[in-house]
C-alpha cells in the first residue's frame, strides 16, 4: 500500500491552501505524485491546469502518463497539437509563454501552472522563458515548482515570493532509494575491477576511502564492467557517455558478447506491431535489423540523432526489462522517467559547445538520478571510471551529491521586446526588467539589460517592426533570426518559392549546420545576406554589441528533400543523422504552418505539406 511521504503531503497541503510551492526533492523522491495531487485538486475546482515540461519527449510522456489515468489531457508542442481545450494541458514552457504574451482566452480559467524542472531556468538558450512565465503569467495563477537540482532555493523562493505572493518552500534530501556511489579502476595486472572510492552509507557523509596507489590501475574495460555488474545483480544499468559515437560503438562491442534472451519474440512481436507501416527501405534507414541484434541479445543505445519512433521503442524495452544494457548520451537524463538500478558514468569530462571540462555536480546529480528504482531497489548505484587527470578534491565535492547554485540566464531579445509592448509602454516595460531573477540576484542593478532593451528597441523602430504586420510576424514565430527575412520579404516582389523556403532556414534554432548552397541560388543568398547587412548595420548604429548571425545552411538540405521526397537520400548526401534531420523537419513543418496562417500563402502551406511525411511525423503515442 502507497504511503505519502511527509514532504509529499506538506506540499499537496500548502496547494490546497492556495499558495504556491516550490519543491526541491531528489530525482525518484515522488514530486510527480505532488503533481498528480495538485493537478486533481484544481480540476475539482473545475479550473484548468498546464503542465509544462522543457523537452518534447518528455511532454509525450506526461501525456501518455495522465491519460492513462482517464484525465481529460491536452497535448501543445508545437510540432504535435492535440486536444488543445482540455481541462489538462501538458505543454513546453516556450508554447506556454506564448500564450501568456498573446493573452490566449484557454488561460482565462486557469488555476494552476506546473513547472517541471525549473532549474531550466539557468539554461543559457531557454532560460528566459522560464523567468518570462513567472513574471507575465496573471497573478491569479498559482504556481507548482519542481526541481532536483537547486542549491540556492531560499533565494530562488524569495524572487518567487517577490513576483507571485504568498509562496512555500518544500525541501526534502532524501532519497527514498539511497545511491551508493563508488570510483572504480581496474587492475594493470589482472584487469579485475577495484573500488578505490565510494560512499558507505545512506548519508553520503564524507567518510570515503582513497587508495594513494591509484596510478597502478587502469581504466575498466566494457566487458569486465559488464561482468562486474551482472555478477552482483545490479543490472539493469544506464551507462552514460558523451558522444554519441562512444554510445553506438560501446553499445555494438557489448552487444558482440552476449547471447540471444530468452524472451526475444516478444519483443519482435512489438516490433511488428511498432514498425509494420515501414517500407523495407525506411526499415534499412532506421537501422532497425542492427538495433534488433541488439535488442535481442538486451542490449540498446538512445541518443538525441535516433529517429523519435525509434528512441520512442528502445524507452519501451528498457522499460519493461527487455533491455539491461543501455548505453545513452546525457539526454536520457532530462527529465524523462528511465530509471535503472545502476548507471555507470565512462567519461567524467564533457563538450559543452565552447569547451570540455570536467562535469558539474549538477549534472552529475541529474545523471545519477537514473539509478534506483523506486519500489523496486533498495539501492541505486552510481559508477565513475578513475581519471587520474581530475584534482582529488572534485571528486570529494561530486560525491556530496549537492547541486551548483540556480543563475539567472535571463536575456532580452527582439520577440520579447514586441511582445512587451503589445501589453505595456515602453518605460513598463523597461521597468517590468526590474522583476527578472537576474535582477535579484545582482541587486536589481539592470543597467546591462536597459542598454540592451533600448538598443533593441531603437532597431525594431527603424526597421518598422512597431505596432506592424512585420512585427506580429515576430511575436507569432518567436525567432529573431527571421528578421532579416521578414524585412526582406516585405520588400522583395519577387516572393518564389526558394525564397521562402531560404526564409524558413534561417529560423531554424535546434541545429547548427554547415552546408554548401548550390552556385544558382547566389541571387537568393545575397539578398538574404543584403537584407542581414542592413539590420546588422541598423544594430551597429542603436548600440546593439552581439550582431545578429544567420545560418543558410538547412536550405541545401530542405531544398533537395523537396525535389527527391527520400530521406535516405537526403541524409546520405549530407551526413546526417536521420533523427537530427526529423528534428530539424518538425521544426520547418510547425514554422511554415504558422507562416501559412500568417502570410495565407500557400507556398508555405505546400512546404508543410511536404514534411507531412510518415516517418517524420511517427511516434508511438
Amino acid at each position: 500500500m502507497f504511503v505519502a511521504d511527509d514532504f509529499q503531503l506538506e506540499a499537496i497541503n500548502d496547494i490546497k491552501s492556495n499558495n504556491n510551492v516550490l519543491v526541491v526533492a531528489p530525482t525518484g523522491s515522488g514530486k510527480t505524485y505532488i503533481a498528480e495531487k495538485s493537478i486533481e485538486h484544481y480540476l475539482n475546482k473545475q479550473q484548468n491546469v498546464f503542465y509544462t515540461t522543457p523537452i518534447k519527449a518528455l511532454s509525450n510522456q506526461k501525456f501518455n502518463d495522465f491519460n492513462k489515468q482517464g484525465i481529460n489531457t491536452g497535448l501543445l508542442t508545437g510540432d504535435r497539437t492535440i486536444k488543445k481545450d482540455s481541462e489538462l494541458v501538458i505543454a513546453t514552457t516556450e508554447i506556454l509563454r506564448n500564450m501568456i504574451f498573446s493573452n490566449d482566452k484557454k488561460l482565462t480559467n486557469t488555476g494552476l501552472i506546473i513547472l517541471d524542472e525549473v532549474h531550466y531556468l539557468g539554461d543559457k538558450e531557454r532560460g528566459t522563458t522560464w523567468e518570462e512565465i513567472l513574471i507575465h503569467a496573471n497573478q491569479n495563477i498559482k504556481f507548482l515548482c519542481l526541481s532536483a537540482t537547486i542549491k540556492n532555493k531560499n533565494e530562488f523562493l524569495e524572487w518567487i515570493v517577490s513576483l507571485r505572493g504568498s509562496t512555500s518552500l518544500v525541501y526534502s534530501a532524501i532519497r527514498p532509494t539511497p545511491l551508493e556511489i563508488s570510483l572504480v579502476t581496474s587492475s594493470k595486472i589482472d584487469k579485475k575491477i577495484k573500488i578505490i572510492k565510494s560512499s558507505k552509507d545512506n548519508k553520503n557523509k564524507k567518510i570515503f576511502k582513497f587508495d594513494r596507489q591509484a596510478k597502478q590501475y587502469i581504466k575498466p574495460k566494457l566487458n569486465e564492467q559488464a561482468k562486474y555488474l551482472d555478477s552482483r545483480k545490479l543490472l539493469p544499468v544506464i551507462f552514460f557517455f558523451f558522444s554519441r559515437e562512444r554510445v553506438e560503438s560501446s553499445s555494438r562491442q557489448l552487444a558482440n558478447q552476449m547471447s540471444v534472451i530468452p524472451n526475444r519474440n516478444e519483443i519482435k512481436d512489438k516490433y511488428n506491431i511498432v514498425f509494420n507501416d515501414l517500407t523495407p527501405e525506411e526499415i534499412n534507414l532506421l537501422n532497425l535489423d542492427e538495433h534488433m541484434w541488439m535488442w535481442s541479445r538486451g542490449v540498446g543505445f538512445h541518443h538525441a540523432g535516433l529517429a523519435p519512433i525509434v528512441k520512442e521503442f528502445v524507452e519501451y524495452l528498457f522499460l519493461n526489462k527487455y533491455i539491461k544494457y543501455l548505453f545513452a548520451t546525457e539526454t536520457l537524463a532530462l527529465g524523462i522517467n528511465m530509471p535503472a538500478k545502476s548507471i555507470y558514468i565512462d567519461r567524467l569530462h564533457k563538450y559543452d559547445g565552447i569547451k570540455t571540462r570536467p562535469l558539474t555536480q549538477s549534472e552529475f546529480l541529474q545523471l545519477s538520478g537514473r539509478a534506483g528504482r523506486r519500489g523496486i531497489d533498495d539501492k541505486g548505484f552510481a559508477f565513475l571510471s578513475y581519471d587520474k587527470n581530475i584534482n582529488r578534491d572534485w571528486y570529494s565535492n561530486l560525491f556530496t551529491l549537492k547541486p551548483n547554485d540556480l543563475i539567472s540566464a535571463f536575456s532580452v531579445n527582439y520577440s520579447s521586446i514586441l511582445n512587451l509592448l503589445n501589453l505595456y509602454s515602453v518605460d513598463e516595460s523597461v521597468e517590468l526588467l526590474q522583476k527578472s531573477f537576474f535582477a535579484y540576484q545582482n541587486n536589481y542593478k539592470t543597467e546591462s539589460l536597459e542598454n540592451i532593451f533600448y538598443a533593441k528597441y531603437g532597431v525594431l523602430k527603424e526597421l518598422g517592426f512597431i505596432n506592424s504586420d512585420k512585427g506580429n510576424v515576430l511575436t507569432q514565430t518567436y525567432r529573431d533570426n527571421l528578421i532579416p527575412g521578414i524585412y526582406l520579404l516585405n520588400r522583395e516582389l519577387k516572393k518564389d518559392f526558394e525564397l521562402k523556403l531560404m526564409f524558413i532556414s534561417t529560423g531554424i534554432t535546434n541545429e547548427r549546420a554547415e552546408f554548401a548552397i548550390s552556385d544558382k541560388f547566389d541571387s537568393l543568398l545575397s539578398s538574404f545576406q543584403s537584407s542581414l547587412e542592413f539590420v546588422n548595420k541598423t544594430e551597429s548604429s542603436n548600440g546593439v554589441k552581439k550582431l545578429m548571425t544567420l545560418n543558410f545552411s538547412w536550405f541545401s538540405v530542405f531544398y533537395e528533400y523537396m525535389k527527391t521526397n527520400n530521406i535516405e537520400y537526403v541524409v546520405n548526401k549530407f551526413g546526417l543523422n536521420v533523427g537530427d534531420f526529423i528534428k530539424v523537419a518538425k521544426e520547418a513543418s510547425e514554422l511554415s504552418k504558422k507562416l501559412s496562417l500568417i502570410y495565407e500563402d500557400k507556398d508555405f502551406e505546400q512546404i508543410n505539406n511536404i514534411f507531412d511525411n510518415n516517418l517524420i511525423q511517427k511516434t508511438m503515442t
